[in-house]
């Protein structure tokens, strides 16, 4: 059975998981090594796998249109770690942040003053007409 190793990129649907598998290839004439990425749909009947696993995939019998591979083993869990803390910031990044809002707002203020005056002069100019 023919096996490949690769990145699932959703797993949104019930019991499928779609694997982005990579692989390198020279180009025949200009002899320069590039990436080519195919995508795989895998039947995963645990729902086991998530975005950004590394798995891997053996080759079935057709399970649907589309589905001709299945989950054999998650190879490495998504190092990406959810809830966080923000990255620290320093004060001088803190600072300049709450500058450039000020700046902002301020200058908001005083295009929405301009358009007042600008509207107040152009009803006075149709009153006294």
């Amino acid at each position: 059975m023919r096996s490949k190793q690769g990145t699932v990129i959703s797993d949104a649907n019930d019991k499928t998981i779609v694997v982005k598998v990579d692989r390198a290839v020279k180009h025949p004439i200009y002899k320069k090594n590039y990436r080519v990425s195919k995508k795989f749909h895998a039947h995963d009947e645990k729902n086991e796998a998530s975005v950004g696993d590394v798995v891997e995939i053996v080759e079935s019998r057709p399970i649907s249109k589309k589905k001709t591979w299945k989950l054999e083993k998650i190879l490495s869990k998504n190092a990406k770690v959810i809830n966080q803390p923000a990255a620290v910031v320093s004060e001088s990044e803190k600072e300049l942040r709450e500058s450039v809002a000020k700046e902002k707002t301020v200058s908001n203020s005083d295009n929405v003053a301009e358009k007042e005056d600008i509207e107040d002069s152009e009803n006075s100019k149709k009153e006294n007409s």
